[in-house]
């Protein structure tokens, strides 16, 4: 053992056996900055099997002669050392310790001033934190990623919230203007036609047919922009207004209730794709629409008798959906088999 008579006035014995017995590690040098006493936890952590592999060793150099990256440490500016001509004590967390195969963890330490016949040393008291520091990066990695994919998922709903605006502006601008106008020239047209004779009548007539049918265009083009009768009466009178004109019987069961505009957008749209899939794909005779409110959620169904085969990731539209809903923190699923085929979003209404 080293010879302890030199760290102070305590008796030997009771200062071997306190430093020997606590948990962390402990080791003093002399004013030169010799290592004169390591316990066994110091000498576990720093990959030493006997006491006298480390003893009469400048400890810098020995353990702390360079940092994490491998750069050199150099011995003025070793803080560890400092108390030895200053009297403070210091503590660090975070430095690097090495041991003698190369290898190197991580060290929380503090090292105080310690009184000795020839001078002032310092007693170093530290520990292991590499597993400590490892989690903690690992927390703040984590930290960031959330806070990444929580502003990726509010700029998506911001994105979505932003498109649905600019739809409901674009179908009040079809429905306003545009359409407004042609409405009038139709007009026009036709009462032009009433004292002209029968060429120009003709000619008056087939303006007016194509002013009649650049109308109901711009009403189509509305609607699937956005349809003024979701924004003004919501989705039953929207879904039921949509599958009037369709060649299949659709059953409908749609609360009259009125929900958030994005909520609305999103199972309106969720219900236009699915019959729009129903009539270019599934052979259907029969399509249910059902619209749930279950407190939480509404839940949105589109299900037929048709042939199945749906493959989500071939239908840009069905993918489209799929980002919509998610963009609201809902769910979207396709159950598909050889008969029959339904889809399924939920929205979350708080």
């Amino acid at each position: 053992m080293a010879d302890v008579e030199r760290l102070g006035s305590a008796p030997r014995d009771v200062l071997q056996a306190l430093l020997e017995a606590v948990a962390d590690a402990v080791y003093l040098v002399d004013p030169d900055g010799r290592v004169v006493f390591a316990n066994p936890a110091a000498l576990r952590l720093l990959g030493y099997s006997a006491e006298e592999e480390l003893l009469g060793r400048v400890s810098h150099p020995t353990i702390h002669h360079s940092h994490w990256d491998g750069s050199h440490f150099p011995q003025e500016e070793c803080p560890m050392l400092r108390p030895r001509l200053t009297g403070e004590t210091v503590r660090v967390y975070g430095d690097c310790f090495w041991r003698p195969d190369g290898s190197k963890f991580r060290v929380a330490y503090s090292s105080a001033p310690l009184a000795m016949p020839e001078g002032r040393g310092a007693v170093v008291v530290f520990r292991d934190v590499t597993s400590r520091m490892e989690d903690e990066a690992a927390a703040q990695r984590a930290a960031v990623e959330h806070a990444r994919a929580a502003e990726i998922h509010a700029s998506r709903a911001r994105i979505v919230e932003a498109a649905d605006a600019e739809r409901r502006r674009l179908g009040r601008d079809l429905h306003d203007g545009a359409q407004q106008r042609l409405v009038r020239v139709l007009l026009a047209l036709r009462m032009a036609g009433r004292g002209a004779d029968d060429e120009t009548r003709e000619l008056l007539d087939g303006a007016a047919a194509e002013a009649d049918a650049a109308i109901a265009e711009l009403r189509a083009l509305a609607a699937g922009i956005h349809p003024q009768i979701l924004t003004n009466r919501g989705i039953a009178a929207a879904v039921e207004s949509l599958t009037g004109p369709l060649p299949l019987l659709v059953e409908a069961s749609i609360p009259e209730t009125r929900y958030a505009a994005s909520v609305e957008a999103a199972a309106y749209f969720v219900i236009a794709e699915g019959l729009t899939n129903v009539l270019k794909h599934a052979q259907a005779n029969v399509a249910r629409v059902t619209v749930r409110d279950e407190g939480a959620w509404l839940v949105i169904e589109v299900a037929d008798d048709g042939r199945g085969g749906v493959d989500v990731a071939a239908g840009s539209g069905l993918r489209g959906l799929e980002d919509r809903v998610a963009a609201l923190d809902g769910t979207f699923e396709v159950a598909d088999g050889p008969v029959g085929t339904r889809l399924r979003a939920q929205l979350p209404l708080t």
